[in-house]
């Protein structure tokens, strides 16, 4: 049971980790080359009768970069609700400004994950240029996961403690009813005792 335990922690762990390396922001340097847009058609469900399905379709956003050893490093532009990102037209349009410098070196701002097998791009969030040998601090991911880990080490400490006061009070219990079995062996001595003591008498 205890290995089943251990087995399911373990999941919810990674579960948790590779949740937070895809939201969390990261940041390259690279240097853009240009950029693109492809129409992408999506289905969804059919408004009008007699159909199954209606397909939408809708522009994205791309930007192209490499890396400085000549690795090809594309981003996906769109909105992004959870980081208040609206304008990806407009960051498309910064994009493609800088793309016309070929010595440019910006640093891309981006949350996902790259996964050529299902065609999945990491979504840029904010590109801004760089020096050359810029070094990105992740401020924000130190603060969020030092505070994670603090509220994850409170949560633990609280759970712990509680299945200590648990523990005492059933060992207090236990103490009591083991208190209350010696009195009453006691008090049962002693009428055992003055049973014998008045049988003794009568005889």
């Amino acid at each position: 049971m205890r290995k089943i335990g251990y087995i399911l922690i373990g999941i919810a762990v990674i579960t948790i980790a590779a949740a937070l390396h895809y939201a969390l922001p990261q940041v390259d340097v690279v240097r853009i080359v240009g950029t693109d847009v492809k129409r992408v058609d999506t289905k969804e469900a059919a408004t009008v009768e007699g159909s199954d399905v209606a397909v939408r379709t809708t522009d994205v956003y791309f930007i192209l970069t490499e890396t400085s050893d000549g690795k090809p490093r594309n981003y996906r532009n769109e909105d992004a609700f959870i980081y208040g990102k609206f304008d990806s037209s407009n960051l498309h349009t910064r994009a493609r400004s800088i793309a016309q410098n070929e010595d440019n070196l910006v640093a891309v701002r981006h949350y996902g994950w790259r996964l050529p097998l299902f065609s999945m791009f990491a979504n840029a969030v904010k590109v801004w240029e760089v020096e050359p040998g810029y070094r990105h601090l992740p401020i924000f991911n130190i603060l969020f996961l030092t505070l994670l880990a603090g509220g994850i080490g409170y949560a633990v400490w609280k759970i712990r403690s509680f299945r200590q006061q648990l523990s005492d009070r059933h060992d207090a219990r236990e103490a009591e009813r083991a208190e209350e079995n010696r009195e009453q062996q006691q008090d049962d001595e002693r009428q055992r005792a003055r049973d014998e003591f008045l049988s003794d008498r009568d005889n």
